[in-house]
C-alpha cells in the first residue's frame, strides 16, 4: 500500500509546474516524510521514528524522471516507518 502512496505523491510533485526540476526530489521527500524529518542540512535529509534513522542525500539522487527507481528508493528509505 505504501508504494501506491509514493507513486501518487510522485505524480503530484511531477505535475506541479511551480516546483523546479532540481527541487522535485526535495519536494517528494517532504511530502512523504515531513513528520519524521530531523535535519535537512545541505540537502542531506535525516528522518527518524521510534529509534529508526534513515538518511537521504538529495544532491546525489537519481534524476526525477526515473520514476520506478525513485519510487523504489523512497520505499526503501521509509520502509521501517
Amino acid at each position: 500500500m505504501f508504494v501506491k502512496g509514493i507513486k501518487r505523491n510522485y505524480d503530484k510533485v511531477n505535475q506541479d509546474a511551480s516546483i523546479p526540476d532540481e527541487a522535485k526530489i526535495d519536494a517528494l521527500l517532504m511530502k512523504l516524510g515531513a513528520e519524521f524529518l530531523v535535519s535537512k542540512e545541505d540537502r542531506v535529509y535525516v528522518f527518524a521514528k521510534d529509534g529508526v534513522t534513515a538518511k537521504f542525500d538529495a544532491k546525489h539522487a537519481r534524476a526525477f524522471h526515473f520514476k520506478q527507481y525513485i519510487v523504489k528508493d523512497m520505499n526503501k528509505l521509509f520502509h521501517n516507518f
